[in-house]
C-alpha cells in the first residue's frame, strides 16, 4: 500500500469495482497488520474477524473487538492497527456508485444516489451485538463466499448483498445526513495535506520544527494539532511508517538488517532495532527469519 496518501490503485475493475483486503487466496496474509494512514473514494467495511484491531477514522480512534464492524466514508482518512497473527481484519472496498440503478426509483433517490454523492454515509461503528449487527455480518460472509466460489453470476451476488447491508442499516438507522462541522472541510484536507507528505517523505531526516515551516504553523501548534488528529505525537507516526516499511523490505527483499534500517529512515541502528522490537516483539533479524518460515 503507498503509505499514508491517496492509494493509487485501483479496487477491483472498472466493470465489478469491488475488492476484498487481505487477498482471499492468503497472498497478502502477513501484509496485513498495519495499513498506515490512507484514503479512497470508494466506501469501506472493515470487520474484525478474531483479536483486537485498533482504528482510526476521521479523528476518532476505535477499539474494535471480534464481530465489530467499522465503516469509512469516501475520502476519509482511516489507519488500521492489528499486530499479530491472533488479530485479523478484513476490509470490502467498493465504489459507491456501483449500487446504484439506472432507473430512479425511490430506492435510488432516497437511499443509493444521497450515499453515492457523499450526503448520506454509514455510521462509522457497529459493535457486536448492537441491531443489525449480525445481519450485516452474514451477508459480508455471503460475499466472501462468493468470491471464493466465482460462480457465473457471483458479482450480481455481491452487489445483492451490498445493497442488502444498505436496507439493514436504513432500518436500524445507521444511515444519517452527513454532518459538516464548521471548517471541516479545510481541516480535512490540512490533514490529507499533511499526511500526503510525511508519506512521500517519511524516508528522509524529518524535524517537527521543518514539517510545521513547511506548512506555515509554529511547532508548539503543529504538536498540539498534529497529537488532536491523530492521536500520537509527530515522531511516533513518523517512526510508525518507517518501521511498517521496514518489515516490508524484510520481508520482500534481501537487503542486510542495517540497510535497511538506514533506507527507511532511521540514523541510528541500535534505535531502529528498538523501535522494531517494540512494534513486533522480536528483532528485525528474527522477524525476517519467522516470516520466511
Amino acid at each position: 500500500m503507498d503509505a499514508a496518501r491517496r492509494e493509487k490503485r485501483e479496487h477491483g475493475t472498472q466493470a465489478f469495482p469491488f475488492q476484498i483486503y487481505p487477498a482471499l487466496d492468503g497472498s497478502e496474509a502477513d501484509d496485513s497488520d498495519f495499513i498506515p494512514y490512507h484514503w479512497h473514494p470508494e466506501l469501506e467495511i472493515i470487520t474484525v474477524d478474531a483479536g483486537h484491531v485498533s482504528l482510526t477514522i476521521a479523528d476518532h480512534v476505535y477499539e474494535g473487538e471480534h464481530g465489530d464492524v467499522f465503516f469509512a466514508a469516501g475520502e476519509e482518512l482511516h489507519e488500521i492497527r492489528a499486530a499479530g497473527r491472533e488479530n485479523q481484519f478484513r476490509s470490502f472496498v467498493f465504489a459507491a456508485d456501483f449500487l446504484q440503478f439506472a432507473r430512479a426509483d425511490q430506492v435510488e433517490t432516497e437511499l443509493l444516489a444521497p450515499l453515492a454523492e457523499g450526503r448520506l454515509r454509514f455510521a462509522t461503528s457497529l459493535r457486536a451485538g448492537e441491531d443489525g449487527q449480525r445481519e450485516v455480518r452474514a451477508l459480508l460472509a455471503q460475499i466472501v463466499r462468493a468470491c471464493l466460489a466465482r460462480a457465473p453470476g457471483y458479482q450480481l451476488a455481491v452487489k445483492a448483498a451490498l445493497l442488502g447491508i444498505v436496507a439493514v442499516c436504513a432500518q436500524v438507522g445507521l444511515l444519517t445526513g452527513k454532518r459538516v462541522r464548521p471548517g471541516a472541510d479545510y481541516k480535512a484536507r490540512q490533514l490529507k495535506e499533511i499526511v500526503g507528505y510525511l508519506g512521500a517523505h517519511f524516508t528522509e531526516p524529518l524535524s517537527l520544527t521543518a514539517v510545521a515551516a513547511h506548512f506555515g504553523l509554529s511547532p508548539q501548534y503543529f504538536s498540539s494539532f498534529f497529537r488532536e488528529n491523530f492521536g500520537r505525537t509527530f515522531t511516533q507516526h513518523i517512526n510508525s511508517l518507517r518501521i511498517e516499511q521496514a518489515a516490508r523490505l524484510l520481508r520482500e527483499s534481501d537487503l542486510p538488517v542495517m540497510e535497511v534500517g538506514f533506507n527507511v529512515g532511521f540514523d541510528n541502528f541500535s534505535y531502529f532495532i528498538k523501535r522494531f522490537r517494540a512494534v513486533y516483539g522480536v528483532s528485525p533479524s528474527n522477524y525476517r527469519k519467522n516470516s520466511l518460515a
